[in-house]
């Protein structure tokens, strides 16, 4: 009888919203109808929501113009939060935040700080996932800022756990643990469980990054039966990908396979179902996809390593992904490299380089330096600006009592006051320039620091991609001969480009570097021994970083014998005996 029951009611339902997109499209189609338009599609597009996403998309879209065209703000905006709510859905992350951008833009911010506030954090998630960090760090510190003042206790937990999430992508894992533990407990104290779980995951994903493999793993299957509980195979796919991550830096490949499996299992029974999880599931499934090519391409199984890459790249192009897009390009690469197919893996080259410059740029840890600092710095001030109105306020209270006793008291204590408040204002500004020269002083180090792991990652980025580019150039060169005449123009053409991708424009960045962090080298260098070469001084500046000849061999481009006799003329220039070591003497220069 239940069973009959529930059938009747939800044909009832089923009837019953069937009724209303027919009365909304009726009211849609009558001739006398001008103004309603942009109400009645966004109605429409509410009502197809949960049966047909994508048509949802398309009546919102055309409210939206509507309402554009008319200067209807209310309905403009409305739909254009519905459009971005869909993309999110659909998981198409660019779209989904010019939308946003919009509402924010338009609606009344002190009218709707709780919308405003949760639809500036869902943007700066869009930023995160597509590798924007300072753009993301900027919309959290705001919305936390916003959401303090206005006590939005459900949203300060979810920007506390992003927050960690952005420093643990940044490699911040001291920052990123404090942020977690704090997320965790403030989701306890609202009761709620869901989103604590999610914060395990993330403060697991934290023993891991420090080697505690034990607690990692620990965690993560505690997490695994929360979520099978639950039945949110979003978050499993997740998990069991962390879990596949630590057993692949253990180089114990059959497990992480067998993680990954579980994983791969889980988006092929979900993939046509209707998803209630609004997270990055599309980001989720490009990184499984991702570390499935990896193991594939380790067990020589090329075929399969290359569907499960392009499978992440499309996700990533969709999505911008750009640490992905590098990452699935490199692969491709390599695969192709190794069945010789040198057209395909220079191809996947350009945009492995390409992507990864871009990445590197925004994960630019200088930038997102400077803005925490800055943010410390407004913090404090905001902090003893508040303590200077709670005293002015205390000190009006004490002069309306006195107020009455008599003109002579009222006039001395103003005279104190007066005197009181402008040392009070010298002394918090000592204060507050002393604690800022503390914080500029902190900012240098951090900058120097910073300096120091740039020029040593730049070096490292240059080898990597310079002894790709040389291994790609030498495989034409050797492929060119077997070829026709007109293969070979093609293939003089593609070594061509790749030693422009090689050109000067590298040696002149990594100066410009290298003085930065040792300045006075140059100096002391042309000060003892003015009649050096420009090459021999590139010589001394590599020197200088401990870098091997091969190593200078590959960002030079000179041959390994040109470099050892250019060692061999610097010895006697700078009067070195046999005995002494070259790279020492230069060390402490």
């Amino acid at each position: 009888m239940r069973f009959i029951l529930f059938i009747v009611l939800f044909s009832t339902y089923a009837v019953a919203q069937e009724s209303r997109k027919d009365s909304i499209l009726r009211k849609l189609e009558a001739p006398e109808l001008n103004s309603d338009k942009s109400s009645l599609y966004f109605d429409l597009a509410k009502e197809y929501k949960s049966t047909q996403i994508d048509s949802a998309i398309y009546f919102a879209k055309k409210g939206y113009e509507i309402s554009k065209k008319a200067n209807n703000q209310e309905f403009k905006l409305k739909n254009a939060a519905a459009l971005g709510d869909f993309y999110i859905e659909k998981n198409e992350f660019s779209k989904a935040k010019l939308y946003y951008t919009i509402y924010t833009e338009g609606i009344d911010r002190e009218k709707n700080i709780a919308d405003y506030c949760e639809t500036k954090m869902i943007i700066a998630n869009i930023e995160m996932l597509q590798n924007n960090y300072t753009k993301a760090l900027k919309g959290y510190y705001e919305c936390l800022d916003i959401a303090k003042e206005h006590k939005l206790t459900n949203i300060i937990p979810h920007l506390y756990n992003n927050l960690g999430n952005l420093y643990f992508d940044i490699e911040d894992y001291k920052d990123a643990r404090e942020y977690f533990n704090t997320a965790h407990k403030k989701f306890i104290k609202n009761k709620d469980e869901y989103n604590a779980a999610i914060v395990l995951t993330n403060i697991s994903n934290i023993h891991n990054k420090y080697g505690e493999n034990e607690q990692a793993i620990k965690g993560y299957l505690q997490i695994v039966r929360i979520f099978s509980a639950n039945g949110n195979w979003e978050n499993l796919v997740s998990t069991y990908h962390s879990l596949a991550e630590i057993y692949i830096t253990q180089k114990q490949f059959i497990k992480a396979q067998e993680y990954i499996d579980e994983a791969l299992k889980l988006i092929a029974k979900n993939e046509n179902k209707e998803s209630k999880y609004l997270g990055p599931i599309s980001f989720y499934k490009a990184e499984v996809y991702f570390t499935a090519a990896e193991l594939a391409y380790n067990e020589n199984k090329m075929n399969e390593a290359i569907n499960y890459a392009h499978k992440s790249l499309q996700l990533s192009y969709a999505n911008e992904y750009k640490k992905s897009l590098s990452e699935n390009a490199r692969i491709l690469s390599k695969i192709f490299d190794k069945k010789n197919r040198i057209d395909s893996a220079f191809y996947y080259s350009k945009i492995y380089i390409k992507f990864s410059e871009e990445y590197n740029v925004e994960y630019d840890l200088k930038k997102i330096v400077q803005s925490k600092m800055q943010y410390q710095f407004d913090d404090i001030l905001k902090a003893k600006a508040v303590e200077e109105v709670k005293k002015q306020a205390k000190n009006n209270r004490t002069k309306l009592i006195y107020l009455g006793i008599s003109i002579f008291t009222i006039l001395g204590i103003i005279i104190v006051l007066l005197l009181y408040r402008n040392q009070k204002i010298k002394t918090t500004k000592v204060i507050l320039t002393k604690e800022k020269l503390e914080l500029e002083k902190v900012t240098l180090d951090h900058d120097l620091d910073y300096k120091k792991k740039e020029l040593t990652s730049k070096m490292i980025y240059v080898l990597e991609k310079n002894e790709f580019i040389i291994s790609i150039a030498k495989k034409l060169l050797d492929l060119k001969p077997d070829l026709s005449k007109a293969n070979q123009v093609l293939i003089q053409q593609i070594i061509y480009e790749l030693n422009q991708n090689s050109s000067n424009k590298i040696w002149d960045e990594f100066e410009i570097r290298f003085k930065e962090v040792h300045s006075e080298f140059y100096d002391n260098l042309n000060r003892l021994y003015p009649d050096l070469t420009p090459n021999e001084i590139k010589i001394c500046a590599f020197l200088r970083l401990n870098m091997s000849t091969k190593e200078i061999s590959a960002i030079t481009h000179q041959s390994i014998k040109s470099i050892n006799m250019a060692r061999f003329r610097l010895r006697k220039k700078l009067n070195i005996e046999t005995e002494d070591n070259l790279i020492s003497y230069l060390i402490h220069l």
